[in-house]
């Protein structure tokens, strides 16, 4: 910067060829350097030089006037390619003067998530963004990756860093709506798991937290916080794994023959007793769907008022029911701890409710009874709610107790399959535990603590 001499007709005569001093460095007027808010460019000129025509067609595209009273897709589109033949030097200089001019705000304001993403692309191409790179999809169920964030630097233009915060909410709520249908996907694929093999081969639901850190924002930074708030209450919170969690231990119960908790079962049931033998059919469904049918056949011994009821059905399970008859009420109880309270109302019908402690079960239901001859119809229709047994109650307070997703104890202190016994082996074949997963497993583990 040269300070002024008068006209440069008064100026010292020289050599006309004479080139200025290589110290000297770069020469810029006093309205310039206004222009540029008191910022000295690069000492390269030309690179920070903006082309005026290129200028002016940025101002043109941003400037509302008649006839063009928005600014549309179109505008920002050219503003985009403008900017995009600029230097970084120029590149710099550009975004400063339309800050200064107001049209930075306004073209920002016009981008959708679209258009602002390739912008802020185009600022780190130039060398005026840093950006934090996300993860990469994970597991065959397609866990979200997590995005890529540019950093919101305090020494950035104030509509680049609403831009910058702009796009970390766009991805951010992106990423959690991602997040939310693969929890969708593992619900499903828990849902469909033959065998405790497949929810284990699944693994654990995995969570989604952004944290503040992400959007580089600096401790002293005075608008830090500002936008860190802005950008939580943009992307809310993320979709929970209660759900995924309670499916898991649904199926869980169910393929290990046990309802789980929370659960209502309907049935169906027809029976005709005759000379002392009884057969019956029910059908079922459960409010998760689940549908099943089962036949059971048996004797029937009676003697006054008691009666005794022998029975197994399609799947091999003997019971034993005794009922007292005592006229308008009928009480039972069966060997799987059923107690059934049945009371009259009517000829042909009665009402009946059920409770089984041990399985945490509550029921009620109708019952018609028909005589004909030798032969006795009946008809049944009920519920049975299914609560948390003492056990599973236990579990919720056990700390040391194993979930489907936690190792056996015996396997991770080393022990081999052979090493069992015969009990433990049962009890593990049952949660679909085989030599040749538990062999695996234990070459795994034993390959970590290496």
């Amino acid at each position: 910067m040269r300070a002024y001499d008068g006209p440069a007709a008064h100026a010292p005569k020289g050599p006309a060829s004479q080139p200025a001093p290589s110290s000297s460095g770069q020469a810029i007027s006093a309205g310039e350097l206004t222009a540029r808010g008191g910022r000295l460019g690069p000492s390269n000129a030309s690179s920070s030089e903006v082309p005026d025509n290129v200028y002016s067609d940025i101002r043109s595209q941003l400037t509302w006037r008649f006839g063009n009273l928005c600014i549309n897709e179109s505008n920002v589109k050219a503003v985009h390619t403008a900017l995009g033949t600029l230097q970084p030097g120029a590149y710099r200089v550009a975004l400063d003067r339309m800050e200064r001019d107001g049209l930075l705000a306004d073209y920002v304001k016009a981008q959708d998530p679209a258009t602002r993403k390739a912008f802020l692309e185009q600022a780190e191409s130039k060398g005026m963004l840093e950006r934090r790179k996300g993860t990469a999809p994970a597991g065959p169920l397609g866990y979200p990756a997590e995005p890529d964030f540019f950093r919101n630097d305090p020494k950035l233009l104030e509509s680049m860093r609403k831009a910058v915060n702009e796009h970390a909410m766009d991805v951010g709520s992106a990423y959690y709506r991602a997040h939310a249908e693969y929890l969708g996907r593992y619900v499903d694929a828990v849902n469909d798991a033959k065998s405790l093999r497949d929810i284990r081969a699944l693994g654990e639901p995995r969570g989604a937290q952004l944290k503040d850190n992400v959007l580089g924002i600096g401790r002293k930074d005075p608008a830090g916080e500002s936008y860190a708030a802005e950008w939580r209450r943009a992307i809310g919170q993320p979709r929970s794994l209660n759900l995924a969690y309670q499916t898991v231990n649904a199926r869980y119960r169910e393929l290990t023959d046990e309802r789980a908790g929370g659960s209502i079962l309907l049935h169906g049931k027809g029976s005709v007793t005759s000379h002392g033998v009884k057969l019956s059919e029910q059908v079922q469904v459960d409010t998760r769907g689940k549908a099943g049918a089962k036949t059971e056949a048996g004797v029937v011994l009676s003697g006054g008022r008691l009666e005794v009821e022998l029975s197994q059905d399609s799947k091999g399970t003997k019971n034993v029911e005794t009922t007292l008859d005592l006229g308008l009420l009928k009480l039972s109880v069966d060997s799987e701890g059923t107690r059934k309270a049945e009371l009259s109302a009517g000829k042909l019908a009665s009402v009946f409710v059920t409770i089984n402690k041990e399985k945490a079960e509550l029921g009620g239901g109708v019952l018609a009874e028909v005589e004909a001859g030798e032969s006795k119809l009946e008809g049944e229709a009920g519920y049975t709610m299914k609560g948390l047994t003492p056990d599973r109650v236990r579990e919720s307070f056990d700390k040391d107790h194993r979930g489907v997703f936690d190792l056996p104890r015996e396997l991770e202190a080393g022990k081999s399959w052979d090493a069992l016994t015969d009990k433990q082996r049962a009890a593990y074949e049952k949660e679909a535990w085989t030599r040749e997963e538990w062999t695996q497993t234990l070459a795994r583990e034993q390959r970590k603590r290496q």
